[in-house]
C-alpha cells in the first residue's frame, strides 16, 4: 500500500512538474518554423521600457520589478486550420501553467487577453493578440526587486 501511495505522490509531483512550463514549450517548439516570426529578448532595454510603459500604473510596475526577458511568437497570415490550433494550444498551455486572465480588450474582430501568473521567483505576463491572419503570443517575465 506504501508503494502505491509513493508512486502515486511521484507521479502528481511529475506531471505537476511538465504542465508547468507550456507555455515555454510552445516557444521553443515554434521559434524555428519559418510561418512565425520569433523574438527573443533576454533583458529589455532602457527604449523598450519605455515603449511598453504607456500607462503611468505600468511604468510604476516596471521600476518595482527587474526584467528577466521577453520572447515574442507571431503567426503571420497563416492557414485558418493553422491559426485555429495554434489559438488552441496557447490557450491550453495558459490553462495548464495556471495563468489567470487579468484583461481582455475586443474591437470588432480584434482581440487582446492578458494574462498573469504570480510565482515564487516573480510575474510572468502574458499578451495573447488575436487578429484575423495576425495570432501574436507575447511573454514578459520579471523578477521581483528587493
Amino acid at each position: 500500500m506504501k508503494k502505491i501511495l509513493s508512486i502515486t505522490l511521484m507521479m502528481l509531483a511529475f506531471a505537476a512538474g511538465t504542465s508547468a512550463q507550456q507555455l515555454e514549450k510552445l516557444f521553443e517548439k515554434y521559434m524555428e518554423d519559418e510561418r512565425f516570426n520569433y523574438v527573443y529578448q533576454k533583458k529589455p532595454g532602457m527604449v523598450e521600457r519605455l515603449n511598453d510603459a504607456g500607462s503611468p500604473d505600468l511604468w510604476v510596475f516596471e521600476k518595482s520589478n527587474a526584467s528577466l526577458g521577453r520572447r515574442m511568437l507571431t503567426l503571420n497570415g497563416g492557414e485558418k486550420s493553422l491559426e485555429e490550433s495554434f489559438t488552441r494550444e496557447v490557450e491550453t498551455a495558459l490553462k495548464a501553467d495556471k495563468y489567470e486572465q487579468v484583461s481582455i480588450v475586443r474591437n470588432g474582430k480584434n482581440r487582446v487577453e492578458t494574462y498573469e501568473k504570480i510565482t515564487d521567483q516573480g510575474i510572468a505576463k502574458v499578451n495573447f493578440i488575436k487578429n484575423p491572419g495576425n495570432i501574436m503570443v507575447t511573454l514578459n517575465l520579471y523578477a521581483q526587486k528587493k
